[in-house]
């Protein structure tokens, strides 16, 4: 989901769960390829906690996906321990998250044989537990990170399956230009996928007015472009808005991507 690069970093990386003291409550809706029949649709909950001291950090993610005739549902268990350096002027991170995901087959959508037991095999199976892990360095200015999603994936401890898109990890590293007026933010990621070559993004995000204003554009190297705009309203409520193009290879079949995210700080 965009958002992940600017304003919920926490859905790429679990290092990045309770970085501010207190709640913060996130919501993410996300829709694909509109003008195909099954396209895919993804939503995202996430809540995590900053405790007073910044030391330790946790939060629980929500994730939900539909596309074509397969769901998929999964919720995670976040625990971050924050260690502060320089007199707290910066913090190395290290979280890790665990918990279940499901996932099955509607046949209120299927077109075909529902007596098909390679159907009903699928449905068969029994929740399985997984767990990602992130690390990260920051301070006000520089913020370098990593993330291993799907560890019991990487760990070869899963069934082999011939699935394309899994996460494999995440390497991001973003600087803060900071002025009175305004944040510049240039940021590059490098991410692995599983049976798909890796994938780059590069951009930045452009905050003024007091942060009111949110503006961000991300290039990836599966030549398709993310654009969002957003606001900050009475320094509690962030709300943005993003679209992304289509791939080179689906330009000409489809339209792009959507996505709103929701943003909520409990003081």
């Amino acid at each position: 989901m965009g958002s992940t690069y600017f304003q919920n970093q926490y859905l790429a990386n679990p290092a990045m769960a309770g970085i501010r003291q207190g709640w913060e409550v996130n919501v993410g809706y996300k829709v694909q390829w509109t003008a195909i029949e099954g396209a895919p649709t993804m939503q995202a909950v996430t809540a995590d906690y900053g405790t007073v001291g910044k030391k330790i950090g946790l939060g629980i993610n929500f994730y939900n996906e539909n596309a074509g005739v397969i769901l998929r549902t999964g919720i995670k268990g976040t625990y971050v321990y924050h260690l502060a350096l320089n007199d707290n002027q910066s913090f190395l991170d290290f979280g890790i998250s665990g918990g279940t995901m499901n996932e099955w087959i509607d046949y209120d959508k299927v077109n075909g044989d529902l007596g098909d037991l390679s159907l009903q095999q699928f449905n068969a199976r029994r929740w399985y537990a997984d767990g990602d892990f992130g690390i990260a360095y920051r301070n006000e200015r520089l913020t370098v990170q990593g993330a291993l999603p799907n560890l019991k994936r990487l760990l070869n401890r899963d069934l082999r399956r011939n699935t394309v898109d899994r996460a494999l990890y995440m390497a991001a590293v973003s600087y803060k230009f900071i002025t009175p007026n305004f944040t510049i933010e240039p940021k590059a990621v490098y991410r692995g996928v599983e049976n798909y070559k890796d994938i780059l993004d590069i951009g930045g995000g452009f905050t003024c007015f007091e942060n009111k204003l949110m503006i961000s554009s991300i290039y990836h190297s599966s030549h398709s472009v993310t654009a969002g705009i957003g606001t900050f309203y009475q320094n509690q409520l962030r709300i943005l808005c993003l679209y992304t193009t289509d791939t080179a290879d689906l330009r000409r079949y489809s339209n792009g991507e959507f996505e709103i995210a929701l943003q909520y700080s409990l003081k």
